[in-house]
């Protein structure tokens, strides 16, 4: 349908393009496993290609029948059952956070999956001088796809109520909820203080970090949240909801903030914290620097997915 929302149809065609591109493939190549990322759509190709193979399924948000708010769900429910067929048959199934995880085993309580994080790529994502920091206005910055459920019309009130301070946000990305976002932002009468860049080049991204002073994002149906990662390796202090995956890397009050999802109150308290302390926030910016060195680079990842394909190659011979 559009480039955030692929609908019924486009599942459908890709499933019987890969269909055939899968099956060329494993007759010309020697493969030793397969890994699907999504269980629903792209797992389905399991019941096309057959069981010659051991497989992995990465579950990645979208594809977990009622975690995304509004996504698909009649679609979700019909194919629930099987779902929870893909994920028993698969040779190990993966995670994008311990909240996804937890998610899908209350549809599938036997369910027993591994947690591997996006990775991000520092030599990209790092600090880059552009401008004098904690100069007024202050610079809060928002990257998303513009989705109901990225919770932005609560941002937006909250900077409402607390309009008098100088700041300004920036939204980064476009979406079928842009035009919602936009009429608020009228309605609030924060037209001056709110500006809509609309979609950014990916290697754009780390300028455009380094130009804020904070990340506030409170979604609550993220099963990861990249931009939050990338923003943290950027030296930004994160605002995020207490939903989803970012609960799996945001520590309240050591590397970024925590507010209840859906909730203006939490989120204009928390903003008048961030907005008084400079020192606040450049300690947290050095820390999620740090932070995103240690435990999120793509070669950890990358370890880690290989750790699990040679268990489930040995599990499979052996079995």
């Amino acid at each position: 349908k559009s480039i955030h929302q692929t609908g019924f149809r486009g599942m459908l065609e890709f499933l019987i393009r890969a269909f055939f591109l899968i099956r060329r493939l494993i007759r010309k190549n020697h493969y030793d496993l397969v890994h699907y990322f999504f269980s629903i759509p792209t797992g389905l190709l399991t019941f096309l290609v057959g069981r010659s193979l051991p497989f992995i399924v990465s579950l990645r948000g979208g594809d977990v029948p009622g975690y995304n708010p509004g996504e698909l769900q009649i679609m979700h429910r019909l194919l629930t059952p099987v779902n929870r067929l893909i994920w028993r048959k698969a040779n190990a199934v993966v995670a994008l956070s311990h909240d996804l995880g937890k998610f899908a085993r209350k549809i599938e309580p036997s369910l027993k999956y591994h947690v591997i994080y996006n990775g991000v790529d520092t030599e990209l994502f790092q600090p880059v001088s552009v401008r004098k920091k904690n100069i007024f206005p202050l610079q809060i910055l928002t990257v998303t796809r513009l989705l109901e459920w990225k919770g932005i019309q609560y941002l937006l009130e909250a900077l409402f109520q607390i309009e008098k301070k100088k700041f300004h946000l920036s939204i980064v990305g476009t979406g079928n909820f842009e035009k919602e976002l936009k009429k608020r932002t009228k309605l609030l009468n924060l037209q001056d203080k709110v500006s809509f860049l609309g979609p950014a080049e990916h290697n754009d991204l780390p300028r455009t970090y380094s130009q804020a002073d904070i990340f506030v994002l409170p979604s609550y149906g993220d099963s990861f949240g990249q931009v939050f990662t990338e923003a943290m390796a950027c030296g930004l202090p994160i605002v995020a909801a207490r939903s989803g995956g970012g609960q799996d890397f945001v520590e309240n009050g050591v590397n970024g903030f925590l507010v209840m999802a859906r909730n203006t109150e939490t989120l204009v308290r928390t903003l008048n914290k961030m907005m008084s302390s400079a020192t606040l926030r450049e300690k947290i910016g050095r820390t999620n620097i740090q932070k995103v060195k240690r435990n999120f680079t793509w070669k950890a990842s990358a370890r880690q997915y290989a750790d699990i394909y040679k268990r489930c190659l040995r599990e499979y011979k052996n079995g």
